[in-house]
């Protein structure tokens, strides 16, 4: 570099420290494949594999690709190389004039992948209902990199030439004097030392055979030497892969590989089900088949709000009879489908959209499953109601929807925006359109779910309830609150701790409560001390205790000893000297309408005794 460059260093990794590192990675990957899709339904197939131990590159031939790069990383010397490779088919690779660039030379328009790929960071040659439009993506194969670093060897379906580069992303650093920009390339050097792809047959070959890679066929394969294999590892990769596209798996669109050493795992749209380890990808991928084998007349279609308007959720989204048809489908937990009409108003014009929603009632379910899906990617981190127990997929696949739903999204594809800067000022109420598309399955759970005819005695029971034992049963004296408070037990009048020897009992009175001495030898000996507060619905009632409740002396709460001495009465807290071990110190005046807490304690050791709810 020279002296009069600004020194600015990648922010990579913290771009993704914020994310599970295989998610990031598979999500990146498969994504980018799935947006160079060949001509067609062409199948797309992604392939991970892990070379370590045994399969790792010998150090000899590592020190061919990483030749120069040891003096940039401080290691004297390299070792065997693991690796990870990820490769795609069904793909048009990497296409564009490699020695070009096409914002400087005259390339007549043409789509320019590779240079996009290679030559820019936040900045993307993609079309605007491609999944990954921010260019950031990509920085996730370096980021898996120990040493920040990457090849990538691509086969061109419109030329079919075979190219190969390799990159390097550290920070800007100083070595002998002399200072080096964060990015290194492996590569042929060209003009003005502009990096050019390797595309000798001698080199390419030894690069394939190396790497083990499948390029027989257009596509991209990307070699990650050392990579983070704490973070990446077969489980997650595989778990990954399911979880984040399962849409696109059980439509046949996609099939993904994962291998290491002696294990291999295809997934693909017949094997889904088994290879997932969590249950619940089977019911979603259950629900999935069904949606796109279902008939075009079967679907409920939901038009879109008024013309005019800040498009919003109505009562009269469906019609009365329509509603009340579904709502007794859905009691009887028949599936269903729904194509929601909405209108997407871009500042050129005005477009109507749509999207589905397929949902089923599941009453096993403790909250609702909502699943968002953009043109095949889940969308995993999109916030939305959940109080219904339904399964439910949203999927937006129309171009226009599709579109809009990517200029919300956020350089991590995991959610939906209303603050982004594009849905500000490229459409007219965006925000309101956005927040309709991520309501949709909450209100339309809503809306089948059938209110009961007539009152609602318990409609706030979980709220405002005490909860009363059964008959005889005590709390025992030494025993701990936590199982009372958690049972919410509130003792009838009369009702006391059981007494063993040694112990105080506890004895419930309208309005407050009595404490006695049990008689044994010895008690009168103890000192004791009783802390009192009003049961809460959550935390330590005594720790939450104010002088605004009661306290002792004051508004009515009065008490009264026989064989004992009060020796401190302040607040919610009274210290008893026992005269006698069958003493006796009722306290009272406590609002009737709230549930007492009394712990009775030991002085000396503070250890609770006993305790009343």
């Amino acid at each position: 570099m020279s002296r009069g460059e600004i020194n600015v260093d990648p922010v990579h990794d913290e771009f993704f420290k914020a994310q599970d590192l295989a998610d990031a990675l598979v999500r990146e990957a498969i994504q980018n494949s799935l947006d160079a899709r060949g001509r067609g339904r062409s199948i797309v197939r992604v392939r991970f594999r892990l070379a370590g131990g045994d399969h790792a590159l010998a150090a000899e031939s590592a020190a061919h690709y990483l030749r120069g790069l040891e003096t940039h990383l401080d290691l004297p010397s390299f070792a065997a190389m693991p690796f990870l490779v990820v490769e795609d088919s069904g793909t048009r690779g990497l296409v564009g004039d490699p020695g070009e660039d096409p914002e400087l030379d005259d390339h007549g328009g043409e789509r320019n992948d590779f240079y996009y790929f290679w030559r820019n960071v936040g900045r993307s040659g993609k079309g605007e209902i491609d999944r990954g439009r921010w260019g950031l993506g990509k920085a996730v194969f370096s980021v898996s990199s120990r040493i920040h670093t990457m090849f990538g060897l691509t086969r061109r379906a419109d030329d079919h030439r075979r190219l190969l580069l390799g990159q390097s992303v550290l920070k800007t650093h100083v070595i002998g004097g002399r200072r080096f920009a964060p990015y290194g390339f492996f590569a042929n050097t060209g003009r003005d030392d502009f990096p050019q792809a390797i595309e000798e047959p001698r080199e390419l070959e030894r690069f394939i055979a190396d790497f083990g890679l499948e390029r027989d066929d257009s596509g991209l394969s990307i070699v990650i030497p050392f990579p983070r294999e704490e973070d990446l590892r077969f489980e997650a990769i595989v778990a990954s892969a399911i979880r984040q596209y399962f849409y696109p798996i059980t439509r046949g669109d996609l099939v993904v590989t994962v291998e290491e050493q002696h294990r291999k795992i295809t997934i693909n749209s017949r094997t889904i089900e088994g290879d997932a380890s969590d249950p619940g990808i089977a019911r979603l991928c259950a629900l999935a088949r069904w949606s796109m084998t279902l008939p075009e007349h079967e679907w409920i279609v939901v038009s879109e709000p008024a013309a005019s308007g800040v498009p919003k959720w109505r009562d009269d989204a469906l019609s009365g009879a329509v509603l009340d048809a579904v709502r007794r489908r859905f009691e009887q937990s028949e599936r269903l489908a729904f194509r929601v009409r909405v209108p997407v108003r871009r500042r050129r014009g005005r477009a109507i959209a749509h999207f589905d929603v397929v949902l089923e009632k599941d009453d096993a379910l403790r909250r609702g499953e909502h699943h968002f899906i953009r043109r095949g990617i889940t969308i995993p981190e999109v916030k939305s109601v959940r109080d219904k127990p339904v399964r439910a997929l949203l999927i937006a696949d129309d171009e226009t929807l599709s579109t809009f739903l990517g200029d919300a999204e956020n350089p991590a594809h995991s959610d939906w925006s209303e603050r982004n800067d594009k849905i500000r000022n490229l459409y007219e109420q965006g925000a309101s359109t956005l927040r309709y598309v991520k309501n949709a399955i909450a209100q339309i759970a809503s809306m089948l779910t059938t209110p009961a005819a007539g009152r609602a005695t318990d409609l706030l029971s979980d709220i405002f309830s005490i909860a009363t034992p059964e008959e005889g049963d005590s709390i025992a004296a030494g025993e701990q609150s936590n199982r009372e408070l958690d049972r919410g037990e509130n003792p009838a009048p009369g009702d006391s701790t059981a007494a063993p020897p040694g112990a105080v009992r506890i004895v419930r009175i309208a309005g407050g409560f009595t404490l006695q001495g049990t008689g044994k030898n010895g008690d009168a000996a103890r000192r004791w001390i009783v802390d009192m507060a009003y049961r809460t619905r959550s935390g330590d009632p005594f720790r939450k205790y104010s002088r605004y409740d009661f306290a002792m002396g004051r508004n009515g709460v009065t008490w009264k000893s026989d064989g004992a001495i009060v020796a401190v009465a302040r607040d919610n807290r009274l210290e008893l000297a026992p005269q006698r071990s069958d003493f006796q110190l009722t306290v009272t005046g406590f609002d009737h309408r709230r549930d007492l807490v009394v712990r009775v304690s030991r002085k000396d050791d503070d250890a609770p005794e006993a305790e009343l709810h």
